[in-house]
């Protein structure tokens, strides 16, 4: 029983330290040093671009617009905004108006492009964080960047688009018809799809990840939260962002930095100045600094590969990554190294065959009834909520309760 229980106890310590080392744990004040991301000076942005839903055509567009480009040119950058017509993939012809500024680099080759979007969505939504946490990570991040004084080795390209919502219209018109967009080398997008959790890295490319992945551990993001499995899996959804035209229009490589937790106020008007979570935007910005400090110096004309490597993220570590062709011969250690395993105890009579065949048989009973269990009851919750049905994100407002109580 004392083994039980140390075994659960250790179980329980793994899984809050693994959720615990996601987020930074501190939200950095006002008082921060002028070269270091400073999340309440990105907020006092955030307070005056996310007062009111800013969509394309409304009148809180161009204030929030005029907004941006004011904080631009007080940090010294000449700015410009991009307009024209776009009719993007998804079949929407609109007028985006983007906003570009530049940041001279040293030496000739490939740009670093920082990426965004400010216009809200059309439906009721307030903005604050998809992607008005963006836009303040973006200009809080070159803020600090510029107190240093440095000129960068690559030119540094900021671009906050406009009718993203609509249909990536604006990244359409950069891409495809502005004369910076043949420089981008690379582009950091930050994006949003809640209002708060951690922020996941996950990378646009059209060939192998091998030479992205290494840079990004080079870079070393203090709380890199990167899973190779998870971007497998968002090529399967239909989700698009900016980044998404950059890659499939430009063949330009990309991260994306992007929130998912909370996601019942995305594209509502619960995504406000007060529900976004600080530590998020903290976590934004832990994100932008480095990779901002590394690709400004670093060679972004050779990121291209055909190799893919695996990675993923573990406490106190950081990213792990190795080569996808280890991952069948690692299978075949691990199957030999089970099955070795289970003759060596059989041998030593510390297995039983048919306790183990026992067990097996319990499992997969354990599991076909929980799923049963837990498809029924939802079903039955439905019916009994049936207001659920009429939420637009398909996840109620206590669905972290739900979460935990199917789990435990």
């Amino acid at each position: 029983m004392f083994k039980k229980s140390i075994a659960l106890a250790l179980i329980v310590i793994s899984v809050y330290v693994s959720f615990n080392a996601l987020l930074p744990d501190k939200v950095s004040t006002s008082d921060t040093n002028v070269s270091s991301f400073s999340t309440a000076r990105a907020l006092t942005h955030l307070s005056e671009i996310s007062k009111k839903p800013h969509f394309v055509g409304n009148a809180e567009h161009e204030n929030v617009r005029n907004y941006i480009v004011g904080q631009l040119e007080k940090l010294g950058l000449k700015t410009q905004v991009q307009e024209g017509y776009s009719i993007s993939q998804w079949g929407n012809l609109a007028k985006p108006k983007n906003i570009l500024a530049k940041i001279e680099g040293r030496e000739q080759g490939k740009a670093l492009l920082l990426l965004t979007h400010y216009d809200s969505n059309p439906h009721s939504a307030i903005g604050a964080s998809d992607a008005g946490s963006g836009v303040v990570t973006i200009l809080e991040g070159i803020r600090a960047y510029l107190s240093e004084g440095k000129i960068p080795k690559n030119d540094i390209i900021i671009l906050i688009s406009d009718a993203e919502e609509l249909g990536l219209n604006g990244a359409d018109l950069f891409v495809n018809k502005h004369e910076w967009a043949e420089d981008v080398g690379l582009v950091l997008n930050f994006e949003a799809r809640g209002s708060g959790g951690p922020s996941y890295m996950l990378v646009e490319t059209n060939g192998g990840n091998a030479n992205l992945i290494k840079a990004f551990v080079e870079a070393n993001p203090k709380f890199p939260v990167a899973n190779s499995l998870a971007y497998s899996i968002y090529k399967m959804l239909p989700n698009d962002t900016d980044l998404t035209v950059f890659r499939k229009d430009g063949d330009i490589d990309g991260f994306n930095f992007a929130f998912i937790d909370d996601h019942f106020d995305y594209h509502t008007a619960l995504d406000t100045y007060d529900r976004l979570d600080k530590n998020t935007l903290e976590h934004q910005g832990s994100y932008l600094m480095p990779m901002l400090h590394y690709f400004a110096e670093a060679n972004l004309n050779n990121l291209k590969s055909t190799e893919d490597y695996i990675y993923f993220n573990i406490p106190f570590f950081g990213t792990i990554s190795y080569p996808f062709c280890w991952a069948f011969p690692m299978l075949l250690l691990a199957i030999v190294t089970f099955f070795g395993l289970l003759v060596y105890g059989v041998k030593n009579k510390t297995l039983k065959g048919k306790a183990m065949i026992q067990g097996f048989y319990i499992f997969m009973l354990a599991l076909v009834i929980c799923g049963l269990f837990t498809f029924s009851s939802w079903k039955l919750i439905n019916v009994i909520y049936p207001d659920y049905g009429e939420i637009l994100q398909g996840f109620t407002y206590n669905g972290h309760a739900y979460i935990w109580c199917y789990t435990s």
